[in-house]
């Protein structure tokens, strides 16, 4: 049996099993925290741990965590014996990977194409203010100008990694079926600090790899790329996002290979198409690779014009 519940706030049916009667839970639609029917009435919260953020790098679950099902399952650094989290790594097929991607883009078009253009649009105004800093510093020479384009460089990547997380969010919303909206590109916060360091090691993976005859490097893309998304989706330490992203990879490490191939392909059809159809290629590529890792780790995604707005229990 399940509790199903409606959001006070966005009105998004939820679903949670009854082991959930009477605590909180995290709305995966509008991000507020609800109350649970059923049960007793949850103790009232702890005060907040200054050191939270910090702690859930190592796998120590939050007091937040612990209350609420939708948030990912986490293993204490202490344990002997490590959780999978309820997820079931599987060998995913490209041909479903793509047809299910392609169900979920068309009707979901308009949002997408629509965050894209606000992700390239503020790219873009990054871009042409720091070029024309970069061209006053070159004819002044003033050092005060090259110095100012330089922190609008870290601030415009730090900037587009923190609406890629609400991009990727949009990605995997679409691909459950569930409702998104374009204001997700903002509500990256929660995982930005994992999104940076995780981005920080898989560079320094990758880059370690191709110095090491490139192939290498290749192997590490496609056995570690799904981390992104387990510290998105699941909000996953840094370091437990790599572990789970290894034992998904491994299995799946020539439909990853085939899922490269032709997002390259893909995206040369969208610079072929006079570069107006990245603003298509570009969506549809994020949607297929959500698609790939939701059904890699093993979660049935679900089917056209069947919403679905709470987590599936299988994935937990």
């Amino acid at each position: 049996m399940a509790i199903q519940f409606h959001c006070s706030s966005c009105n998004a049916v939820l679903r949670v099993g009854d082991e959930s009667a009477g605590k909180s839970a995290r709305c995966p639609t509008c991000q507020s925290v609800q109350p649970i029917p059923g049960g007793t009435p949850p103790a009232a919260p702890a005060a907040e741990d200054p050191f939270g953020a910090f702690k859930s790098e190592f796998n120590e679950p939050s007091p937040a965590a612990a209350s609420n099902p939708y948030a990912s399952p986490v293993t204490s650094h202490t344990s002997a014996s490590v959780s999978t989290g309820g997820y079931q790594p599987t060998a995913a097929d490209f041909g479903e990977i793509f047809s299910h991607a392609w169900q979920a883009f068309k009707p979901n078009i308009g949002i997408l194409v629509g965050a894209t253009v606000i992700v390239f649009g503020i790219s873009f105004g990054f871009s042409f203010v720091t070029s024309i800093l970069e061209q006053v510093a070159q004819d002044n020479g003033n050092t005060a100008f090259v110095v100012l384009a330089l922190v609008l460089n870290l601030a415009s990547s730090l900037f587009n990694m923190f609406i890629g997380i609400g991009m990727a969010r949009i990605c995997i919303g679409v691909t459950r079926f569930q409702p998104v909206n374009v204001g997700m590109l903002f509500n990256g916060g929660d995982v930005f600090l994992g999104v940076l360091g995780g981005t920080i090691l898989f560079g320094l993976g990758a880059l370690f790899g191709f110095l090491l005859l490139i192939i290498p490097g290749l192997i590490f893309l496609l056995l570690m790329w799904p981390y992104y998304y387990f510290i998105v989706d699941r909000q996953c330490g840094v370091f437990e996002a790599f572990s789970r992203a290894f034992e998904v990879g491994k299995a799946n490490w020539a439909t990853s290979l085939v899922l490269g191939v032709a997002s390259m392909l893909i995206s040369l059809g969208g610079l072929l198409a006079l570069f107006i159809g990245l603003l298509f290629t570009g969506p549809f590529i994020g949607v297929m690779f959500a698609t790939a890792y939701v059904m890699m780790k093993g979660e049935r995604p679900g089917q056209p014009g069947i919403p679905q707005p709470g987590m599936p229990q299988s994935a937990f």
